[in-house]
């Protein structure tokens, strides 16, 4: 139980890191296709090394997940773990698909990568709407936070998913979720589950 709040809280809390790093990444790439791909294999060392330790974090947060799972038998748990088993598959298409390889072979590797973050972000958000919808364990106004982020955000992702709006452009939501992962971490650390 322990090891598992500790995956989960830690994953958590210092994936927060790895979302602002992405962000200052993205914003400084060049948007023409051919140079943003030499701009990544340029920076190789950068991107190779973000995408690796947010790799590892998610993973902690997927073993702490399905360890809650398993133990709660909640479905929230589980939806939350398929979501980051999904997720899961974006980082060997980034780490793979991107260097030294050919613009068209680069592209269609992010075009996998986005589908399947974006996918495992809706589901992985709409397991979190419902955990917090139905607990017991946050204050209530940290609570109600939680369930407005996981909501808010899972439609967002959902929209992208649908192909209304493109993944940049979803991409200012990105400091509600770092509050998310942040409420997520100090849950971890709340939560008793034997």
């Amino acid at each position: 139980m322990k090891l598992a709040k500790a995956f989960w809280s830690l994953g958590s809390l210092l994936v927060n890191g790895v979302i602002v790093v992405y962000i200052i990444l993205s914003s400084n790439a060049p948007t023409e296709l051919t140079a943003r791909y030499s701009y990544i294999n340029d920076n190789w060392g950068v991107y190779g090394a973000h995408w690796r330790v947010e790799f590892l974090l998610m993973t902690m947060v997927a073993i702490g997940a399905l360890y809650f799972a398993i133990t709660s038998k909640k479905i929230s748990w589980s939806v939350i773990t398929v979501g980051q088993i999904i997720l899961l598959g974006t980082y060997p298409l980034m780490l793979g698909g991107y260097r030294n390889t050919s613009v068209e072979l680069a592209e269609m590797a992010n075009q996998i990568a986005t589908t399947v973050f974006v996918l495992g972000n809706v589901i992985f958000l709409g397991g979190l709407f419902f955990l917090y919808l139905k607990d017991q364990l946050l204050n209530r106004w940290l609570r109600y936070i939680a369930v407005v982020l996981a909501g808010m955000t899972a439609i967002v992702f959902m929209i992208v998913f649908a192909d209304i709006i493109s993944w940049k452009q979803a991409m200012v939501i990105g400091p509600l979720i770092n509050i998310l992962y942040l409420i997520n971490a100090y849950y971890g650390l709340k939560l008793r589950i034997e």
